[in-house]
């Protein structure tokens, strides 16, 4: 629940929130020198991953991971090699249970336990740099394990393949039934990720009648050797929607963009080239990758060289490539922008930045005390997410096209008559299953609390703010 909040007339001027912007960095700072990666070994030994706080588990539960299971690999975690194989233990466990579900049948227990190993070979491999050869292994462990719930999903995710430079690109396509074409949102993960972990945003996104691409972002996930693909994304996005306008059941007219982290800048980017995109939506984007250059973690510049197989010296050459600043100016399709004050990759000030800088009609969720990707709140920012990307992509939606089931019905006046009344109601006269409520939430976001224990935080602020479009 919000306790406080405001919106602003967008007139672009800085706002004061609490003690003020430098409220956004100075925190970000002192703490980040906290994970130092000396530190965190030594953290281990002493058993605290244990103790990790409620809000932090977030991260993993929301990801999929049952919170049982996350109790018992934090007990046994004690350094950085046995969190990869804990976490990689834990994944077997569950894909063979559900190689077991699905060979008795127990289809809806196969596709839990799939989900379940892919969620923890995705976080075994979180903290594997160095050693990109393991990292691989466990981020193809990861892909395959998804690939096995893929077809026991409902609706199914079927490949979806995208032709770039003379080479594919992955991803997984989910439709909701219904009439078509439907409206598509596009969905990018963040580096050190992969488009597997989006499909808990997909599930949302079905939900409310939108089709969903979960594609790894340019130069990230089965794509992340790949850095000029970071620095120039556009192209990219021109492929993903010529290919949505070969597909019939996809509305070209209603497309819309998500990312997470650096795959909200991409998203950004790509949709300040084609205004085929008609909404884009970005959580903890950076406005300029120099960021996690000169301000984040010192640690983090050595990851993201080894990420991308490149020297440090010569990934800081290029690094000021990768910006929002020359092309911002140039979206035109509605922006909606969410960060967190207490992110520590990406500061929570370059979602101002964006929002500030951009003229498109545009959107502001800040949360003072949310983390990196919205992690800790995202009980509160997926809804209201999914609920404006719909609003935007409804505005496009092309005249439907009933598809082969529902036309037998339309001779039948009292369906015809319930279905120009309300959907969902005729939905339920032709025998579908009554939808689940979207939005429903099992567990409440918590802020972030680095005070002391007796310190009481209560409820998740949030600042709002919404500016229109500044062009004609």
């Amino acid at each position: 629940m919000s306790v406080g909040s405001f919106s602003g007339n967008g007139t672009g001027r800085s706002r004061r929130v609490g003690g003020g912007r430098l409220e956004f960095l100075v925190p970000h700072l002192l703490r980040g020198q906290l994970l130092r990666p000396g530190f965190v070994r030594m953290s281990l030994r002493l058993g605290v991953a244990q103790q990790m706080p409620s809000w932090a588990k977030l991260q993993f539960t929301n990801a999929g991971v049952d919170p049982r299971d996350l109790e018992r690999v934090l007990g046994r975690i004690s350094s950085l090699p046995s969190w990869v194989d804990e976490w990689e233990k834990l994944a077997r466990d569950h894909e063979q249970t559900a190689r077991e579900a699905r060979d008795q049948g127990r289809r809806a227990e196969a596709t839990r336990e799939f989900l379940a190993a892919s969620a923890a070979y995705n976080f075994a491999q979180y903290v594997m740099f160095l050693d990109i050869a393991r990292k691989r292994a466990l981020h193809d462990a990861c892909i395959g394990a998804y690939a096995e719930a893929a077809p026991l999903l409902e609706p199914p995710a079927t490949r979806f393949e995208v032709t770039f430079r003379r080479k594919p690109i992955t991803g997984y396509l989910r439709v909701p039934p219904g009439p078509r074409p439907v409206p598509v949102a596009v969905l990018f993960n963040g580096t050190n990720a992969v488009k597997e972990e989006m499909h808990w945003w997909s599930e949302a996104l079905l939900e409310r009648g939108i089709a969903t691409l979960q594609f790894d972002g340019p130069g990230m996930g089965q794509t992340f050797y790949r850095l000029s693909m970071v620095a120039e994304p556009r192209p990219v996005g021109v492929a993903i929607l010529n290919r949505i306008e070969a597909h019939p059941e996809l509305d070209p007219h209603a497309v819309a963009f998500l990312g997470m982290s650096l795959g909200g800048y991409l998203a950004i980017r790509m949709a300040t080239h084609d205004r085929r995109v008609k909404a884009v939506a970005a959580v903890s984007p950076p406005y300029s990758a120099d960021i996690y250059w000169n301000v984040t973690l010192a640690a983090l510049r050595h990851e993201l060289a080894a990420l991308y197989g490149i020297e440090e010296r010569e990934m800081a050459k290029v690094i000021d490539k990768i910006t929002l600043a020359d092309v911002l100016a140039d979206l035109r399709c509605p922006l909606m922008v969410s960060g967190g004050g207490h992110d520590l990759i990406t500061p929570g000030s370059e979602a101002w930045r964006i929002f500030e800088g951009a003229s498109c009609e545009r959107e502001l969720v800040f949360y003072p005390r949310g983390a990196h990707d919205c992690f800790n709140v995202m009980a509160d920012l997926r809804p209201r997410m999914v609920s404006w990307l719909s609003d935007q992509l409804a505005r496009h939606r092309s005249a439907p096209r009933w598809t082969a089931g529902r036309a037998e019905m339309d001779g039948d006046p009292g369906w015809t008559a319930a279905e120009a009344v309300d959907p969902d109601f005729a939905d339920a006269l032709s025998g579908d299953i009554t939808p689940r409520q979207w939005n429903r939430r099992d567990e409440a976001g918590r802020p972030v609390k680095w005070g002391w224990p007796w310190s009481r935080v209560n409820g998740v602020e949030v600042v709002h703010r919404q500016a229109p479009a500044e062009f004609s």
